[in-house]
C-alpha cells in the first residue's frame, strides 16, 4: 500500500462529524503530590507519556517521590483506582536484576500493556534492556539485548524504542542491533516469534538510527527517526491528514477559511506510517509538507474559522475524528481542544474550561494528549510550582 492509499485509508475514518455545538466537561483526575496507593509516604511526581485505550483505562510514566528517594514508574488506572505496574528498583525478570528506567508504555483495548525498560545489574549475562508485555497480570519478556534480530544470528539487539500493543496483542517496536549485519528496523511479534517488518524503499536507516513512535491510534501508528522534533512531526502529520480529508469532501465546500497557515521556515519531516488492515501490517512513507496550509469549511450557523498558531497535541476522538490541542494565532494562551470534523474545525472546550490549565501552562499547557476514540479524552498539563503536572479528563457530549 502506497503513502497515498494509506492516507486515504486513515482519512476514511476521520470524516464522520460530531455536533458542532459539542460541550465538554474537564475534570482533574490526578495531580503531582497525591499519595501513591500501596506506597506509604510516597507521592506522585510529574506525569508523561499518557495513553488511553477504548475502555477509558490509562497508563503513563511518572516518578514516586518521598523526602528520601525518587523512583521512576509505570502506572495504570481505570479512572477510579491506580496501580503501579513497574518501578525503579523492582526485581526484574532476571535474577539479581532490577528495573532502572522505562519507555513510554502502550495499552490496547484488552488491557494488554507493553513497555521497554533498562535493567540494573552487575552480572554480564543479564540483558541491559528489554521489551516486556503484561497480560492478565503476568509479565513476560518479548525481546532482550541478549537476543538476535530475526534472520541475523550473529547480531544482538542493542536498543529498543517504546513498543506499541496492537489489538490482537502483538507487539510492534523499533530496535537497533550490533554485530554482523548491524542495523536498525521495525520488529513485530507473531505466533512464530519475532519477525522483521519490511520498510518502504525510501526509508534508509543506519546502524545508529532508531525509529520512535510519536503517534498512536487504533492499530495505526507513526514513527519518526530519533533526533527529529516530535512536535514538528505531530504538526505535519496533522497537516497531511487534515488536508487529505478536506480534499475528499463532496461536494467541495464553497465557504472556507485557513485553519493552519503554511510554514515557510520549516523543513519537511519524514514519517513512517504503520497501518493494520484485515490482519496485515501495511507501511508507507510520508513526507510532511509544511508549506501547504490547512483549510477548513465554514458554516453560516457558526462563527468564521479562526486560524490556530500550532498543533500542540493530537489524538483520535469520536468516530475517528482528529482531536487536536491548539490556540488561536491571535490569542496564543487561549488553548483549547478542537475537532477536525468533516473538514470543519469545532472548538470542544471553552476558555473557562481551560482557565486553570492555561494559567499554569502558559504557551505549552498540553504535554500529552490521548483519547478512547469515543467520548473521552485525557491529557497532561503543568500545574503551578516546579515540575508538577496533572492529568485531566474531558468528556465530549
Amino acid at each position: 500500500m502506497g503513502a497515498a492509499r494509506l492516507l486515504i485509508a486513515m482519512a476514511a475514518w476521520i470524516v464522520t462529524a460530531i455536533p458542532a455545538a459539542a460541550q465538554a466537561n474537564t475534570r482533574l483526575l490526578l495531580s503531582s503530590g497525591t499519595e501513591v496507593p500501596g506506597f506509604g509516604g510516597m507521592g506522585f511526581g510529574p506525569f508523561s507519556s499518557l495513553t488511553m485505550n477504548g475502555h477509558q483505562e490509562i497508563i503513563f510514566l511518572t516518578t514516586l517521590r518521598s523526602p528520601r528517594t525518587e523512583m521512576r514508574a509505570v502506572v495504570r488506572s481505570s479512572g477510579v483506582s491506580f496501580s503501579v505496574v513497574a518501578f525503579q528498583g523492582l526485581l526484574g525478570p532476571y535474577l539479581l536484576s532490577t528495573y532502572d528506567s522505562f519507555s513510554a508504555p502502550s495499552m490496547n483495548d484488552s488491557g494488554v500493556v507493553a513497555f521497554s525498560a533498562t535493567l540494573a545489574s552487575t552480572k554480564p549475562d543479564i540483558p541491559k534492556a528489554l521489551v516486556v508485555k503484561q497480560e492478565g497480570g503476568k509479565l513476560r519478556t518479548v525481546a532482550t539485548t541478549l537476543d538476535s534480530p530475526p534472520g541475523l544470528p550473529d547480531a544482538k539487539f542493542e536498543e529498543f524504542s517504546a513498543p506499541i500493543v496492537i489489538s490482537d496483542g502483538s507487539v510492534l517496536f523499533a530496535a537497533r542491533w550490533t554485530g554482523k549485519g548491524e542495523g536498525s528496523g521495525l520488529i513485530l511479534t507473531s505466533p512464530r516469534g519475532l519477525q522483521m517488518v519490511r520498510l518502504p524503499a525510501g526509508v534508509q536507516l543506519g546502524p545508529h538510527d532508531l525509529l520512535d513512535p510519536f503517534f498512536y491510534g487504533h492499530d495505526e501508528a507513526a514513527f519518526l527517526r530519533r533526533g527529529v522534533s516530535p512536535d514538528a512531526a505531530t504538526e505535519q502529520f496533522f497537516r497531511a491528514i487534515a488536508i487529505q480529508t478536506f480534499e475528499q469532501l463532496q461536494p467541495p465546500p464553497t465557504q472556507t477559511g485557513e485553519l493552519l497557515a503554511a510554514r515557510t521556515d520549516a523543513q519537511p519531516v519524514q514519517m513512517l506510517l504503520i497501518y493494520l488492515e484485515n490482519g496485515a501490517l501495511q507501511t508507507a512513507l510520508l513526507a510532511g509538507d509544511p508549506a501547504k496550509p490547512v483549510m477548513a469549511k465554514e458554516s453560516l450557523a457558526t462563527s468564521a474559522v479562526k486560524p490556530v498558531g500550532k498543533i500542540a497535541g493530537l489524538t483520535i476522538g469520536p468516530h475517528g475524528n482528529l482531536i487536536f490541542a491548539a490556540a488561536p494565532a491571535d490569542a496564543p494562551t487561549d488553548f483549547a481542544l478542537f475537532c477536525d470534523c468533516e473538514g470543519q474545525a469545532n472548538r470542544l472546550t471553552t476558555s473557562a474550561d481551560f482557565l486553570p490549565i492555561t494559567t499554569a501552562g502558559g504557551t505549552k499547557p498540553i504535554l500529552s494528549l490521548t483519547a478512547d476514540s469515543q467520548q473521552t479524552t485525557a491529557f497532561i498539563a503543568p500545574t503551578m510550582g516546579g515540575d508538577n503536572t496533572a492529568i485531566y479528563v474531558t468528556t465530549i457530549h
